[in-house]
């Protein structure tokens, strides 16, 4: 989940990914599992239809909880907008797992109509943000190449937990697209929009270890242009005003870096990226970041959460 849920298969660089099964797949249960196999990408998240936009809410025990973004009014809720992919594969017992690029997995039972969370109350640490979730919900239908679900559960966060809603949410699934389509989507100059700390907008968070061992956490805005272009082979070379080059690689609406890892080094310091996650309707982008910068000696980790860049 920013998301929270998403996953890793073979062509993004990541090993040992699980192969999507055959599309006649079925069980011994009598249900047809085979339209639910396969990868898919959460469309590109919309606030005025709350698409693709989960909440994070104060418990129903404490409605006037302190907000997840720190100084907004107590018992206000903050959106966070979903992207990446879950791939979902058949279990030997006839079951779906489903695995994320936030390296969760969870088990699903098929009924006539969906797939719902089995059983439920499934825990995962997603660790591009270092947050844990418990899920007690999760129903997922689809028709076609087209899928929606509905999701609850806990966020744990280090100040507190708090419930997880997403009731709009909806995927297309991948599969082949031309370069040309890859490229129109992708190409050209892009520019973070104005942040927003009490929407988390462009907000980058940063964590290191003080001298006298606590955890030292500050924020800044994250602005610029990024310049993209797409390759033959569909890869995207992302260039930065810092004058770094980094590499992802695109399956449907969605980038991802491939390799992950990718280091640049600026003036006095030394960046990491380890996860980059883009999706893009060619308007507008959404996407999460998180990595090191080693300076002086010194890491920190950072995390942008809720990226949000407009066409140039």
């Amino acid at each position: 989940m920013t998301a929270v849920l998403a996953l890793g298969v073979a062509g993004w660089g990541v090993p040992g990914a699980v192969q999507p099964e055959p599309a006649d797949a079925a069980t011994d249960t009598g249900w047809n599992l085979g339209k639910y196999l396969g990868v898919w990408n959460y469309d590109q998240p919309n606030r005025e239809s709350m698409r693709n936009i989960a909440e994070l809410r104060c418990p129903a025990a404490q409605p006037d909880c302190p907000s997840p973004v720190p100084g907004s009014t107590p018992g206000s809720a903050v959106q966070i907008p979903q992207i990446g992919w879950i791939l979902f594969s058949k279990e030997s017992d006839g079951r779906i797992v489903g695995r994320t690029d936030r390296g969760c997995t969870y088990r699903f039972k098929a009924q006539s109509d969906s797939l719902q969370l089995d059983p439920p109350s499934q825990h995962c640490f997603n660790r591009v943000i270092n947050s844990g979730y418990t899920l007690t919900r999760w129903s997922v239908t689809v028709s076609g190449r087209h899928e929606k679900e509905t999701i609850a559960g806990v966020s744990h966060g280090p100040n507190g937990d708090y419930a997880f809603v997403l009731d709009r949410g909806a995927r297309t699934k991948v599969e082949p697209e031309p370069w040309g389509k890859v490229a129109k989507r992708f190409t050209g100059r892009w520019a973070y929009v104005p942040a927003d700390r009490s929407r988390l907008i462009n907000m980058v968070t940063y964590r290191s270890v003080g001298p006298d061992g606590s955890m030292q956490v500050s924020q800044a805005h994250q602005r610029g242009l990024v310049a993209m272009t797409v390759k033959p082979d569909r890869a995207v070379v992302a260039r930065t005003a810092d004058g770094c080059r980094w590499t992802l690689a695109v399956r449907g609406n969605t980038a991802e870096l491939n390799p992950p890892g990718q280091v640049c080094q600026r003036p006095g310091e030394t960046v990491t990226v380890d996860f980059w996650q883009v999706a893009s309707d060619g308007k507008e982008q959404a996407s999460i970041m998180s990595g090191v910068v080693r300076r002086d000696g010194l890491n920190s980790s950072f995390v942008l959460n809720v990226g949000a860049l407009a066409r140039r």
